[in-house]
């Protein structure tokens, strides 16, 4: 606001002075200013106005996953097809990540110039493992002249995927977690695997050599593997508490890294299990069955949507009310993991 009165101030006052000064000397060129600054507050608008309208925003990341501590940059970019420049222009955007409440807004003034594109970037580096939203939300442009400002609102998000670091002090032992690996191992041994085939599919990174279907994958030069139904009615679940009782404590990047850690530890161990965690927005459990890494970092996705609740174990508390399955609950808290025999 205090922006467009000093311009309509000084405006008005170079307008006053050449209504003097055609008054007092009367020649046509003073004349000719006064309706050429009459008619500049209309063009400038109509033309910032054009301008505006065929503005394109972008936004750009150098990566789309990371982990902890590392720096990603976010690349804003507005091109300028028309052969009219804006001067001033302001980016606004925001951070925010479903896990953390608190929306943090920024603004980045900027000249575009005509018939070409401005770009800027910001290096960011996430310390906690969310999904966080880079949302471009508007673009503020003023006239030639300061007079008007114009509000492009615009919908851009680029969505960047942080994991947490691995707990070097936690695994996976069959002594730890006896029940569970007992009766859930996928070892062969009769009774544990069917030998019905239910699916087969193409290999993907993590799958176990056993599965693989050597005549299928010699004759069509790929390798397939088999999925066979299981037939133990023993099963690990792991389920993480998407427990935040402060942002400003550390407490669900551990358990998040207790999850991580101990989800890459089973499959490394040749074990699928069952990827379990409770939504307070939906009231239900969200599972994934896990059979290898990039079904794990797929399960970590849909959580990182969540919202986090500061009640203690409280999907714990709800799994065992609802009585909703038999096996080993592989328990995560920020305090490790701890094998819950329903």
């Amino acid at each position: 606001m205090l922006r467009k009165i000093l311009s309509a101030a000084g405006f008005f006052f170079l307008y006053l002075i050449v209504i003097l000064l055609a008054t007092f000397y009367q020649k046509p060129i003073f004349l000719f200013l006064l309706m050429l600054l009459l008619l500049l507050p209309p063009a400038s608008y109509l033309a910032a106005r054009y301008a505006v309208l065929h503005l394109q925003p972008e936004i750009t990341t150098s990566l789309l996953f990371g982990h902890s501590g590392d720096e990603i940059t976010v690349s804003f970019v507005l091109k300028n097809p028309a052969y009219l420049p804006l001067p001033d222009c302001t980016f606004h955007y925001t951070v925010s990540s479903p896990f953390y409440p608190n929306e943090e807004s920024y603004e980045v003034n900027c000249p575009v110039y005509a018939h070409d594109s401005f770009a800027f970037s910001i290096p960011l580096t996430f310390r906690r493992a969310a999904c966080y939203q880079i949302r471009l939300t508007q673009i503020t442009v003023w006239d030639y002249l300061h007079f008007f400002n114009f509000h492009k609102e615009v919908t851009l998000q680029k969505e960047l995927f942080i994991f947490p670091p691995e707990n070097d002090n936690l695994q996976f032992s069959s002594a730890a977690f006896g029940e569970g690996f007992d009766e859930f191992e996928e070892n062969g041994a009769k009774g544990n695997i069917s030998s019905n085939v239910t699916d087969i599919r193409e290999y993907i990174p993590g799958d176990r050599l056993q599965k693989i279907h050597w005549k299928l994958s010699a004759k069509i030069h790929k390798l397939m593997v088999k999925e066979n139904e299981q037939t133990s009615s023993h099963q690990f679940i792991l389920l993480p508490e998407l427990y935040l009782p402060d942002p400003a404590q550390p407490v669900l990047e551990q358990i998040l890294s207790n999850t991580l850690t101990m989800g890459r530890s089973l499959l490394a161990d040749g074990i699928t299990f069952f990827f379990r965690y409770y939504s307070i927005t939906a009231q239900d459990f969200i599972q994934f069955c896990i059979l290898n890494e990039d079904q794990l970092e797929e399960a970590f996705r849909s959580c990182f949507y969540e919202s986090t609740y500061a009640e203690s174990d409280l999907a714990l508390t709800v799994l065992q009310k609802a009585d909703m399955v038999h096996g080993s609950i592989l328990h995560v808290t920020d305090k490790g993991v701890e094998d819950v025999i329903s």
